[in-house]
């Protein structure tokens, strides 16, 4: 084990010095047992999160698979129509 120094308000102090004594052990045991439970914690919120963006992917899959990936060129068809038009109205007015 390592060996850490923590700077505490009186409040936590306090609690901490409650906390160890109505559970029989050192302040140590119950810092480190709440430390262990927070990163349990933390690891379990990021696990939910990527939970939900794998099913959001999911999701996207689905909806790719029932409608398809359009594969043509979206840009290069808008400025061909547009190109056309401007060609359409140069041989109206000319």
């Amino acid at each position: 084990m390592n060996r850490a120094q923590l700077l505490l308000n009186d409040a936590q102090d306090r609690r901490l010095r409650e906390m160890a004594a109505d559970r029989g052990k050192s302040i140590s045991e119950i810092v480190r047992q709440i430390l262990d439970e927070y990163f349990s914690w933390q690891d379990s919120q990021v696990q939910e999160k990527n939970l939900r963006i794998l099913q959001a992917l999911d999701h996207i899959r689905e909806e790719t698979a029932q409608h398809g990936v359009y594969e043509e060129d979206p840009v290069n068809q808008a400025r061909q129509e547009r190109d056309e038009e401007n060609e359409d109205l140069w041989r109206q007015w000319s």
